[in-house]
C-alpha cells in the first residue's frame, strides 16, 4: 500500500515539473521547429516555353550560297563555278504570341565572287564567243519579316517552321569583261587593245580590261543608258525551318536554314528573352 503511494505521487511530481519547464521555456521565448505540413504545394520552377506573350532581341548569323544551277537556270555557266558563298549577320526581334513567332529582322548579304570564284557565263540562246568573266562585288541590305509555328518537344526544345517576306536594297557592282581563249587552254580576259580583232573580243560593246585596270560594270537598271542591277528586289523565303533551344529561361538559341530567292541559307540566331 505504501509502495503504490509513493508511485502516484512521484507521477504527480514528474508531471507538475514537465509542466512546469514547458512554462518556463514560453516565458525564456524558446521556439520548437515546426514541421512540413504533409501535402503543402512546392513553389514551381520558372516556365521555359510555354508563356502566352514574349519579346526577344538577339543577333542572327546566317551563310548564304547561290549554287551554279541555280545560275544555269537563266544562263549558260561554262566553267567550274561553285557560285556565292557568303557570310551574312543580322539582327532582330521576336514578339511570340502562342505557338508564333513574328521575327523582324534587319539583314546585310555579301554576294560577292572575288577571283578566282569568277563565272564564265553566256546566255542560253548565245555560242561561247559571247562568253564573260563574271566578277561580283554586290551586296543586299534585308528588311524581312518571318512567321514561324512551333511544335514543342519538351520544356527547352521545340522545331519551326513558316515563311518569311521582306525587301532588298541592292549595292555594289558586278563586272563584265569579254574573254576568249587562250593559248594553254581555257580562257584569257580581252584587253582594250585587243578589241575587234577577233570575234571572241568583238567591237560590238566596251566589256574589257583597260589599261589602268579597271573593267566594264554592269549599270543601274535606273542609270541611262540603263543595265540590269534593279535598285531594290523581293526577299521571299519558303520554306524556313529551325530547331529551337532554350536552355534558360532568358536566352534562347535557334538553328536556322531555308531556300529564298537568291539561294540557300542556314545558321544560327541568338536571343535575349524578357
Amino acid at each position: 500500500m505504501i509502495g503504490r503511494v509513493a508511485a502516484l505521487a512521484f507521477a504527480g511530481a514528474l508531471s507538475m515539473s514537465t509542466n512546469a519547464l514547458a512554462q518556463t521555456g514560453a516565458a525564456v521565448g524558446v521556439v520548437q521547429s515546426p514541421t512540413l505540413a504533409a501535402g503543402a504545394p512546392v513553389a514551381p520552377e520558372p516556365l521555359r516555353f510555354g508563356r502566352n506573350v514574349e519579346h526577344s532581341l538577339g543577333a542572327r548569323f546566317w551563310i548564304w550560297n547561290t549554287p551554279a544551277w541555280m545560275v544555269g537556270l537563266f544562263a549558260h555557266v561554262a566553267n567550274d563555278w561553285s557560285g556565292p558563298v557568303t557570310f551574312s549577320p543580322g539582327l532582330e526581334y521576336v514578339y511570340r504570341k502562342g505557338a508564333l513567332d513574328l521575327v523582324v529582322g534587319l539583314q546585310y548579304t555579301s554576294l560577292a565572287t572575288p577571283a578566282p570564284n569568277v563565272g564564265l557565263i553566256r546566255g542560253r540562246s548565245e555560242n561561247d564567243v559571247a562568253l564573260e568573266r563574271i566578277e561580283s562585288q554586290l551586296w543586299t541590305l534585308t528588311a524581312n519579316v518571318l512567321f514561324l509555328w512551333s511544335s514543342r518537344i519538351n520544356d527547352w526544345f521545340e522545331i519551326q517552321y513558316g515563311t518569311g517576306v521582306g525587301l532588298s536594297a541592292v549595292g555594289g557592282d558586278l563586272y563584265r569583261t569579254q574573254v576568249t581563249p587562250s593559248a594553254g587552254g581555257g580562257y584569257q580576259e580581252c584587253s582594250q587593245a585587243e578589241r575587234g580583232r577577233t570575234a571572241y573580243c568583238d567591237a560590238s560593246n566596251d566589256h574589257y580590261v583597260n589599261a589602268d585596270g579597271t573593267r566594264f560594270s554592269e549599270p543601274r537598271l535606273t542609270a541611262s543608258p540603263s543595265g540590269s542591277i534593279p535598285p531594290v528586289v523581293p526577299w521571299l523565303s519558303i520554306p524556313h525551318l529551325a530547331l529551337h533551344f532554350r536552355p534558360h529561361r532568358n536566352f534562347d538559341v535557334r538553328v536556322d536554314g531555308g531556300f529564298a530567292l537568291i539561294g540557300f541559307y542556314s545558321g544560327v540566331a541568338m536571343h535575349y528573352v524578357f
